[in-house]
């Protein structure tokens, strides 16, 4: 297969030997021509490793957040006119088959489809819903704060639990953490709203990639593990950063839909 594929990765403060398993699925991965490291931080080691395999590192010394981070390696995609598709992928991502060629033979199979997530397990083995129906305040604000039990049933429509995920579907939102874009949608939308520190920026983009004419889906016959933190859901700064993100998703954007 020819290799078609740039990938970013945005690290915050992630110590080296956590990241090199991913580093050594990507290294031996064909259809990637360049990887590409933002560090949110300054961290010598990172660079020189990232300089060892060949790889581009950016950093500007300080905490950009996630969006923005991408966005810096996204100006670099005009340097590989040869790869036509650019993965965001998140550091805590192992797989055990590469996904990659399911994606790409999805995206290529669905002209009128931008983006495109696997189907995403977490370390216990156990599924994480990550594709998701468009959210309401109700549903972001009550996952949160409520329990579960008081909104069970819209929380299952919000996470498509009833999704049937034995064959590809087109679906309103998918995850950030490992997502497949075709290249010339990514940049036509600008990447990354930057208003956007952390959380939700996912949710954005899809938003916008619709606008656009496009669609985003998820296919399961690809599949990649997740750490999935969810640091959102301790109180300080994380919850502060998520509710944000939710205030300005919801109410400061005229086009939201």
């Amino acid at each position: 297969m020819n290799r078609r594929v740039t990938v970013g990765i945005v690290v915050y403060k992630t110590p080296v030997s956590e990241l090199a398993a991913l580093f050594d699925l990507l290294q031996c991965t064909p259809e990637v021509v360049q990887v590409m490291v933002f560090d949110n931080g300054v961290d010598t080691v990172l660079h020189a490793e990232v300089a060892r395999r060949g790889w581009v590192y950016r950093t500007e010394g300080r905490n950009l957040g996630f969006g923005s981070g991408h966005n810096r390696l996204i100006a670099l995609l005009g340097e590989y006119p040869q790869a036509d598709l650019h993965l965001l992928c998140n550091p805590d991502i192992a797989w055990k088959d590469n996904p990659l060629p399911a994606l790409i033979s999805y995206l290529d199979a669905n002209r009128q489809v931008s983006a495109v997530m696997p189907d995403v397990f977490g370390l216990d083995g156990c599924r994480q819903y990550l594709a998701k129906d468009r959210p309401t305040p109700l549903i972001l604000f009550g996952r949160r704060f409520l329990p579960r039990r008081w909104l069970a049933r819209r929380i299952d429509r919000y996470e498509l639990r009833n999704l049937a995920f034995d064959r590809p579907a087109v679906v309103p939102i998918i995850s950030g953490c490992f997502m497949l874009l075709k290249t010339t949608a990514l940049r036509a939308v600008g990447g990354f709203d930057e208003r956007y520190f952390l959380y939700l920026e996912d949710y954005d983009l899809c938003r916008r990639l619709q606008l656009a004419g496009g669609e985003v889906a998820i296919e399961p016959r690809a599949q990649v593990m997740h750490g999935h933190a969810r640091s959102s859901y301790s109180w300080g700064w994380p919850l502060w950063w998520h509710m944000r993100s939710a205030f300005r998703y919801f109410f400061c954007n005229p086009q939201r839909s």
